[in-house]
């Protein structure tokens, strides 16, 4: 499993929690708050798939 973290640019304002993007395969990505820890991490996620991802410097 790989674990990057998913955060936003230290001027850039904003009330949304940073997420974490783990991915388990070529497929699939579940997206968790940095925050969260035991069993928030189990229950506080979603999951998308690999089409649904954009390359962010190429969204640039």
């Amino acid at each position: 499993m790989n674990d990057t973290p998913v955060g936003r640019a230290d001027d850039e304002p904003t009330s949304a929690e940073p997420l974490e993007l783990l991915a388990d395969d070529d497929e699939w990505y579940t997206l968790v708050p940095v925050e969260a820890t035991g069993e928030e991490r189990l229950t506080q996620w979603f999951s998308v798939d690999n089409d649904v991802l954009c390359d962010l410097e190429k969204w640039r």
